[in-house]
């Protein structure tokens, strides 16, 4: 089955008298394809009931009395919303900027405990899904109260539905992690070594009538007729590994990433557990399918106060539902959401390719990583990188001043990046900047001024974090320090922000954000693990609030990174991957291989557009193309010195950039089609829409190999076919793929005609570029060769310009004219005009 998917929204709102429950009044959201009823009294003290129902086959999903939406423990006294202490308040609505739109329902406790408390439900419901983004707000009016435990533990749960399983069918969950360090070793070269990346960890279950709860962050519980999805925005690894790995030394400059951690003396245990902050929960009972969103370490402290100044929040999660049990499916739903529900920051979800200089910095270790940075050397790698076709232009660790100084370093650029940013300009590129929110330089005034915010180890020494300097608490008053610092240098041009090391510290420092002197230093740590995610995405949303044209990709390119997880996709991008199983300067495939791991693991449950990550675009182990390839894949990065490439090299590069970013915007919600590992022949990453008739099919291998490939396509939309012969025919695609020699690669690229109604259906050598310029068609054939064109009536009759080494014939047909050129030599020019 497919999931539930419809046209434009509706969204209603109702508030009259209910027929369906004891309750008096409900308000209604829905959409063309599902409703969600909010039943409550708005009179007196009642219940809250929540119900959802499928307009597909008219039926009511859930029991909406069984088990509670939400549920809290408050001043030693646990509440529910199935209990009847609560009055509906009010209603608003705002129109969110990914064309979803935010409901927020206030409810009142009138009685006991909750007296004055006010609950607010915040829903954002989308068209096209039957997805829905929630989240739970604790406030006050006036009075103070206490979030507690229940029995010892934490105790908040929310949302939390009651599935009907009417047909008592066996119930099978479906969990989906994607924070598993080293999870496997790499399918290429010396297959015992791993690729020091995240890896997903899809891992299946049956649920039954005693209560399991997973890590997710993705769920999906299914019986043979609905599917429930759930997911939560939060962020940790998955589990231990990676955790103690001794890091490794080198010689020159390269010793210094055994300063990538955290370093210090700590004499507590660390456990798996740590981790797990957030749990999905779900259970299976005669009737029903009970599903919730549980949290479990760090999401308050005993007896945190709720009060005017100090509201709670719960994260966000998401639900929704597909009829059937197929995981395809809900994997669909995961990709939508990630692309297009969770983040209203368009900027970060277009596709751009960008430079970074940090290859450049690490090529030469005999030179300083960071005063190789001066005007000279970046106005000539500007000039260079302008030629691969970037958008994005990044300078990474060496502009500013130093750690903590987040503003342009006084000894090598006294003039600021005033003229680093016109150069770039020139070019029509963004200015990029990289961070380490966290690190401080102790030779700093800011460290000096503030050392209640020096994050200390179990010995009361700061800890040391990235390249051996300490590390500032960032759920403190800092956080208001390091947001300001950002947003002076988006006043100086910034667009793009790279967000390195922010790591696990293990704070304990009292009387912060995150628990006073009376708590033990483990809950307080707890405390502090749990609300870093969400103040680093606080500071992200501030600062892409600040400026809509922002980018933040967060660095997860170590074990102990903390934002590996969805929070961070609410407001911008992650950097996946360094070197992987390679290292610097590796012109070689093998560290392209590495990098395409992430590609080759992760297609079909995040969208590819949400990574990135840098290849070597250098020739120098003749491998430029098989690498440039991976970059077009996903990614859109690359480093390294730009001045061991010739100007020919650059410029062929950003011509197959320009290529990929013809067809780019039409495939950011299409699923890649993979074929094979990474390492395998043939490997195939085919990403193609097919109604639109725009794609990219990119194809690796490792040994020399012949197929026929096919896809479907809609023919009368297709312009060309580019870097490779093919044919098209009754709608589907057809490229004869023939690679004779070892680790070859190839990118393919569909154009689209823009309902020209003129389409190139064949061709039997490499075209290398097409387009409709001034009402006409123009392409270009690297050697000889046969083209067959469909040229619809519409556009009157066809002209072929006559040009050395073409011969043509045109031949009349019901609706359109065929013309079959014929190039008796090689890099030819066509054009094809109105007579």
């Amino acid at each position: 089955m497919k999931p539930i998917l419809f046209g434009l929204s509706i969204i209603t709102i109702f508030l009259f008298s209910s027929c369906t429950s004891s309750l008096s009044e409900k308000l209604q959201v829905e959409n063309e394809q599902f409703s969600k009823t909010f039943f409550f009294s708005n009179t007196s003290a009642d219940k809250i009931e929540v119900q959802y129902f499928s307009k597909s086959n008219s039926e009511i999903l859930n029991d909406t009395k069984s088990i509670p939406f939400f549920e809290f423990v408050i001043n030693n006294t646990l509440v529910s919303s199935n209990e009847k202490l609560w009055v509906f308040q009010s209603h608003s609505t705002r129109e969110m900027d990914n064309n979803g739109t935010e409901h927020s329902l206030i409810f009142e406790g009138v009685k006991g405990q909750v007296k004055g408390l006010q609950v607010v439900v915040c829903q954002q419901i989308f068209s096209n899904s039957t997805l829905v983004r929630e989240k739970l707000e604790l406030k006050s009016k006036g009075e103070s109260y206490n979030l507690n435990k229940l029995d010892g533990k934490l105790h908040f749960r929310f949302p939390s539905y009651s599935i009907q399983n009417k047909t008592k069918s066996s119930v099978e969950s479906t969990e989906i992690r994607i924070a598993s360090w080293e999870k496997k070793p790499i399918a290429f070269g010396d297959k015992r070594k791993g690729n020091h990346m995240y890896y997903p960890d899809v891992i299946h279950s049956t649920v039954s009538d005693e209560l399991q709860t997973v890590k997710g962050p993705l769920s999906i519980v299914s019986n043979s007729e609905i599917s429930w999805f759930t997911a939560y925005e939060h962020a940790s690894q998955d589990d231990l590994s990676g955790m103690f790995d001794k890091q490794k030394l080198g010689s020159g400059n390269l010793i210094n990433d055994a300063m990538q951690g955290t370093k210090g003396v700590f004499n507590f245990p660390i456990v798996e557990d740590d981790f797990k902050f957030i749990g999905i929960s779900s259970q299976s009972s005669t009737e029903n399918i009970n599903i919730s969103v549980d949290v479990l370490r760090g999401a308050y402290l005993e007896g945190e106060i709720i009060d005017v100044e100090h509201p709670y929040s719960t994260v966000w999660s998401a639900t929704g539902f597909y009829e059937g049990n197929n995981l395809e499916d809900g994997k669909e739903m995961i990709r939508n959401y990630l692309m297009n529900e969770i983040c209203e920051k368009p900027a970060s979800r277009v596709p751009e390719f960008y430079y970074n200089t940090w290859g450049m910095q690490r090529q030469d270790k005999r030179k300083p990583l960071r005063d190789i940075l001066t005007y000279e050397r970046i106005f000539e790698e500007i000039e260079y990188a302008a030629e691969l076709g970037v958008d994005i232009f990044v300078l990474d660790d060496g502009w500013e001043n130093t750690q903590g100084e987040w503003f342009p370093n006084s000894e090598r650029f006294t003039d600021g990046l005033e003229p680093i940013k016109k150069r770039l300009d020139k070019y029509g590129l963004k200015m990029g900047l990289w961070y380490s929110p966290m690190g401080i330089d102790s030779t700093t005034q800011s460290y000096k001024k503030h050392q209640n915010w020096v994050i200390k180890d179990s010995e009361e020494n700061p800890i040391m974090a990235q390249w051996n300097h300490p590390a500032f608490d960032f759920v403190s008053g800092f956080f208001d320090v390091f947001v300001g610092d950002c947003k002076k240098m988006i006043d100086e041009g910034c667009r793009f922000m790279k967000w390195d090391a922010i790591n696990t510290f293990y704070s304990c420092l009292p009387n912060l954000e995150h628990g006073s002197e009376k708590y033990s230093e483990e809950e307080i740590r707890a405390r502090y693990e749990y609300l870093l995610p969400i103040y680093v995405v606080r500071a992200m949303e501030k600062l892409t609030d600040y400026e809509s044209e922002l980018i933040i990709e967060i660095d997860l390119t170590e074990a102990r990174r903390v934002m590996v997880g969805l929070a961070p996709l609410s407001q911008g991008k992650m950097f996946w991957m360094n070197n992987g199983a390679s290292w610097y300067n590796d012109y070689s495939t093998h560290r392209t291989k590495s990098m395409r791991t992430i590609a080759n693991e992760f297609a079909g449950i995040i969208p590819l557009e949400l990574f990135t990550y840098a290849n070597y675009p250098h020739n120098e182990n003749g491998a430029m193309k098989y690498n440039i390839n991976n970059s077009l894949l996903a990614g859109h990065g690359f480093w390294g010195n730009l001045k061991l490439m010739n100007k020919e090299e650059r410029e062929w590069i950003g011509k197959q950039v320009k290529l990929s970013k013809k067809v780019l915007p039409f495939l950011v919600d299409v699923n890649p089609n993979v074929i094979g590992e990474v390492g395998d022949s043939p490997e195939i990453y085919s990403v193609v829409n097919e109604n639109e008739a725009a794609g990219q099919i990119v194809l690796f291998s490792e040994d020399s190999f012949e197929m026929d490939y096919a896809t479907k396509i809609n023919s009368e939309k297709v312009l060309g076919v580019l870097n490779h012969t093919y044919a098209i025919q009754n709608n589907q695609l057809t490229i004869p793929f023939k690679f004779e020699k070892k680790e070859s690669s190839v990118a393919v690229f569909i154009i689209p005609n823009e309902n020209s109604g003129i389409s190139i259906v064949s061709s039997s050598s490499e075209l290398t570029d097409v387009e409709i310029f001034d009402n006409k068609l123009q392409y270009w054939g690297a050697s000889k060769g046969k083209q067959t064109i469909y040229w619809d009536k519409k556009n009157g009759t066809p002209n072929v310009e006559n040009g050395v080494g073409i011969d043509f014939d045109i031949v009349e047909k019901d609706k359109i004219f065929q013309i079959i050129v014929t190039c008796t030599k090689g890099n030819t020019k066509v054009i094809v005009s109105k007579s």
